[in-house]
């Protein structure tokens, strides 16, 4: 009984209609390196990030887990995607990101070494993580995409 009944609340969780609002831009290019220790290149970055993802809360939702991802085509491989930043979120009032100069969690990493003037895709996507039901991955849309260009160079701005 108990199973039914959680399984019917659940799918009144896809009735709810959501509508986030991102914004995204880039903020400083901090580095763009070659590592000879590991024989690859490192790109460093922060972003402006406004996300308003209040909407996306409803009764069953227990988290979002939202992260930045870079994707890139080279010479090696036609798609190449990597996360740059995550975070979680528990609560509706977490759920508006308004972060200005942003770090990267994680470097972009290319042990191909063909990050010079490679045009990157920038996407910033979300799992619904719900509190009973499927989980929903959401997030990625053309409109959550900004586009940078590295430099053609190898170059180090500022100190880490």
């Amino acid at each position: 009984f108990l199973s039914r009944l959680c399984c019917r609340c659940s799918t009144t969780s896809f009735f709810f209609e959501s509508n986030p609002t991102i914004s995204m831009s880039l903020n400083k290019f901090e580095e763009l390196s070659y590592v000879k220790s590991y024989n690859a290149e490192n790109a460093l970055f922060s972003l402006d990030i406004d996300a308003d993802l209040t909407t996306l809360f409803n009764w069953n939702v227990k988290q979002l887990f939202v992260w930045i991802s870079a994707e890139y085509k080279t010479r090696s491989y036609e798609k190449n995607q990597v996360i740059l930043w995550d975070t979680i979120i528990e609560d509706v009032s977490e759920a508006h990101l308004l972060l200005k100069d942003e770090k990267l969690k994680y470097e972009l990493t290319s042990f191909e070494k063909e990050l010079r003037n490679r045009k990157i895709n920038l996407t910033l996507s979300w799992d619904i993580m719900p509190v009973v039901g499927v989980l929903k991955m959401q997030g990625g849309q053309v409109s959550n995409v900004h586009q940078i260009t590295l430099p053609k160079k190898y170059v180090k701005l500022t100190a880490r």
